[in-house]
């Protein structure tokens, strides 16, 4: 009996086969990049998909024609998400999710050359601290993958998984918090290691926020970019003594990554050229005209991949500068790594205090802690790793498979199903 262990990732995804003799084989999904799949999709026109870095290049190929979609995970936990409009046709989450997982099977189905229709599929600890908004992301998740054609879908804990991973590479009996910090999810198990078989009793404390990479990104694009894209544009209808600011629900938008290609909705984007009309001055003007560029050009993925690139410089020097030039479009700004470290300390705080919530449930203290393992891309933003240090002390925390501990985990899950 052969399973798939996918990993499906707000940034990245990854697949592993285990056969039914119990052999583990990860498998390249991405022609450029190797076993790493960016969550990416892109679609120029009707039926017509690309993925991963292909995705990038062909968007680019277009000139940003058709839709281009990113961390679509975080869409899973939202009640109110009833799809989003690709080429005439209604698309919901599962749809979207369903297109990718389709992709991943037949790209490991002629890599291993099986028609594979068993999943164990990686699940955030909490999708949403709601608990039927919860259990909804993990309906809509299986869904997709029943859509994208496997017939047997089980789920595994994504912290669970890089636990599970740890383990087998771990004989010594410790106590372990294992840490997953990546593109949308930040997840939290505290675990007890020991010789012999695994058992559910040995996790001590589970929890998870739906905060992460895409959130300090956010963050960036909120306090420091978005001015030079109409966040304090003014306006007022004509015979109105009323002047109206930039809509806070359109602020929010603009300032996800997942959320700023929904800006082109119809309603949205007629509503956004209409009050560019009735700006109150010509540098406001300018700024929605930058707007309505970065809307109708689908411009909003480079955009954060260049915020990424200055979050990632800040951990390493003291400023940088954001730039970003398209057609007339010209965009510069100094950001201060001590301005950014205290706009995100706020979303860090929630970070380490809904991990702190393994210890409420465990009734272990910090000091009970003999390793905290890091993985997950965000694991390294100097500011959680500095706050990790603060509370368990340096010589506590390792690096073990960033990417892959978790793909790796829900491999060793599948064996156990065998």
């Amino acid at each position: 009996m052969s399973y798939y262990a996918i990993d499906f990732g707000t940034s990245n995804s990854l697949l592993t086969f285990i056969s039914s003799e119990g052999k583990i084989t990860p498998v390249p999904l991405d022609p450029e990049s190797g076993f790493v799949l960016r969550s990416l999709l892109y679609t120029p026109e009707k039926n017509k998909w690309f993925f991963g870095t292909e995705a990038i290049s062909e968007y680019v190929t277009h000139e940003g024609e058709g839709r281009f979609f990113r961390s679509i995970k975080k869409f899973l936990p939202e009640a109110s998400y009833s799809g989003t409009t690709v080429h005439n046709r209604n698309m919901g989450i599962s749809d979207l999710i369903a297109i990718f997982l389709s992709e991943m099977k037949k790209r490991a189905d002629k890599l291993t050359g099986t028609k594979t229709d068993k999943v164990i599929l990686g699940r955030p600890a909490l999708y949403s601290l709601d608990k039927e908004n919860d259990q909804l992301a993990q309906e809509r998740m299986e869904k997709a993958a029943r859509l994208a054609g496997f017939n047997e879908v089980i789920f595994c804990p994504e912290p669970i998984a890089a636990g599970l991973d740890y383990q087998s590479a771990e004989k010594k009996e410790k106590i372990v918090l294992i840490t997953d910090f990546g593109g949308g999810t930040s997840d939290f198990t505290l675990m007890k290691f020991h010789h012999g078989k695994y058992s559910q009793d040995d996790i001590l404390g589970l929890s998870g926020v739906f905060i992460a990479g895409d959130v300090l990104d956010g963050v960036m694009m909120k306090d420091f970019i978005s001015p030079h894209f109409g966040s304090q544009f003014e306006y007022q209808f004509p015979g109105s003594e009323n002047v109206l600011q930039f809509p806070r629900n359109l602020l929010k938008k603009m300032c996800s990554p997942a959320h700023i290609t929904h800006l082109r909705e119809k309603d949205t984007w007629e509503f956004l050229q209409h009050i560019t009309k009735f700006s109150l001055t010509e540098i406001d003007q300018r700024r929605m005209q930058n707007l309505l560029t970065l809307v109708e050009c689908q411009l909003g993925f480079p955009l954060f991949n260049e915020i990424e690139k200055v979050k990632v410089k800040l951990g390493k020097v003291t400023s940088a500068k954001f730039f970003y030039n398209f057609f007339d479009m010209l965009i510069e700004e100094e950001v201060l790594a001590s301005q950014y470290q205290t706009a995100v300390s706020p979303t860090v705080d929630e970070v380490m205090n809904s991990m702190m919530d393994v210890f409420n449930q465990s009734g272990l203290s910090v000091s009970d802690v003999d390793e905290v393992v890091l993985t997950g891309g965000t694991s390294q933003f100097p500011l959680i790793r500095q706050n990790l240090a603060s509370i368990f002390g340096e010589e506590k925390l390792s690096n073990h498979n960033i990417y892959q501990s978790v793909v790796n985990g829900l491999a060793q899950f599948a064996l156990r199903q065998a």
